[in-house]
């Protein structure tokens, strides 16, 4: 009977390590390749994008807070209209009646 381990077929399959330092070094030689003084201003243009961005999403917050509390003075404020109209409701419940009624 044959073992098992003589079954199994070798792959060709690089290690995981290998792949990595291969993948390193064919990056390197692109971007050398490409011109790596091509780079810098491709950085800095990125840069002041990432700057405009946290800027914008600043302004977004604090919007966003704004909004908020508007609708919480607008819920408190309807709150306190309702109540009154209850109120009101309540203590002239027969004058609505006789309103309703005719």
């Amino acid at each position: 009977m044959s073992s098992h381990e003589s079954r199994i077929p070798v792959s060709p399959v690089a290690p995981l390590a290998e792949s990595r330092v291969n993948h390193k070094t064919d990056f390197q030689s692109s971007a050398k390749t490409t011109g790596g003084n091509d780079m810098e201003p491709r950085i800095t243009e990125l840069e002041t994008h990432l700057k405009y961005i946290c800027r914008d999403l600043a302004e977004v917050r604090g919007d966003v807070k704004s909004i908020k509390h508007r609708l919480a003075y607008s819920a408190g404020a309807a709150a306190v209209v309702m109540g009154l109209l209850g109120w009101v409701a309540n203590s002239r419940f027969d004058q609505l009646v006789g309103l309703m009624s005719s």
